[in-house]
């Protein structure tokens, strides 16, 4: 039995064989046609004698007067084509120059940012977090409006995003609704900020004590979110998440896109989560790989965080 080839060598040999065969019968079609005017010419001439040698020589200049404008525009044409594939060549070397190097630049700023999220989950200084948040926003990682985490011994949340060379953090109720910011300059040390949402808390009544607040642990969750959303985007995780807003719990991702959940690839469209009721509770306690508990946070969340602002 003859060996295997794939179907594309394959392809290719009878393509050849048969542009070869159009050529050589192209070949024998063009001799044969020659020889039979050689011939044509050659019977007139003996039927006519010298009598047929003035109409001859005439057709034979008028063809000649064609053929050599046509031989002409023949070699131009040549020569531009030999120009315009020499051209094509030096563009495709290029491509593959520019493309390698770029492969390479992608490379190299892939693995500074993820030196800086290293650094940053060490050490979550200001400067590192927003620059980590400033990319974010500018590739659509996270919305504009900045990233939400969870406070801890609350149900207030805090949006992160980038104001110039500031953070401005939002403190938030559950459904969105804003009730005060708190700069994070830049050059201030976490601890600094800290003290001052702390006032900001207190002031409102909404803080909830030194055991269960944790500055450190708000920042973690901000940096795991920022991170998430920058490798689905980017394409280092298999599925683009869209631009993120929260992550409610282990199983479920919000983002402006809808809900998505971290566990295999299922989404709920941002437009199916809003507006009139769409039986998703009762739907997703039929799916065994889902923990109802879970969802129903995060899908009551969504419905908050996606429902237009009047």
């Amino acid at each position: 039995m003859a060996p295997a080839t794939p179907d594309g060598h394959g392809r290719a040999s009878r393509r050849d064989h048969f542009v070869a065969v159009i050529q050589d019968r192209s070949l024998l079609v063009l001799g044969s046609v020659t020889a039979v005017g050689v011939t044509l010419v050659a019977a007139g001439w003996v039927m006519q004698g010298l009598a047929y040698v003035p109409g001859l020589l005439m057709q034979l200049g008028t063809s000649m007067m064609l053929l050599v404008p046509l031989a002409l525009l023949g070699f131009v044409l040549e020569r531009r084509m030999r120009r315009a594939e020499e051209q094509i060549r030096a563009t495709a070397a290029q491509l593959d120059n520019l493309t390698a190097a770029t492969r390479e630049q992608l490379s190299e700023h892939r693995r500074q940012r993820e030196e800086l999220f290293g650094a940053a989950k060490q050490d979550p200084a200001q400067a590192k977090i927003r620059v980590l948040l400033d990319e974010a926003v500018q590739i659509g990682a996270i919305v504009p409006e900045g990233a939400r985490v969870q406070m801890p011994g609350s149900q207030l949340r805090l949006r992160f995003r980038p104001d110039g060379t500031d953070i401005l953090v939002r403190v938030e109720e559950l459904d969105g609704s804003n009730f005060g910011a708190v700069p994070w300059h830049t050059g201030e040390e976490a601890k600094i900020f800290a003290r001052r949402l702390v006032t900001h808390l207190q002031a409102a009544d909404r803080y909830p004590g030194d055991t269960s607040f944790d500055p450190t642990t708000v920042l973690q969750k901000l940096l795991k979110l920022i991170q998430l959303g920058v490798e689905s985007r980017t394409g280092e995780r298999p599925r683009d998440l869209g631009p993120l807003i929260e992550i409610p719990n282990e199983q479920w991702a919000i983002s402006g896109d809808g809900l998505f959940s971290l566990q295999r690839p299922y989404r709920i469209q941002a437009r199916q989560l809003v507006g009139s009721a769409q039986g998703w509770p009762q739907y997703m306690r039929t799916q065994g790989w889902v923990d109802a508990q879970a969802f129903d946070e995060a899908y009551l969340l969504a419905q908050h965080l996606l429902q237009p602002r009047k």
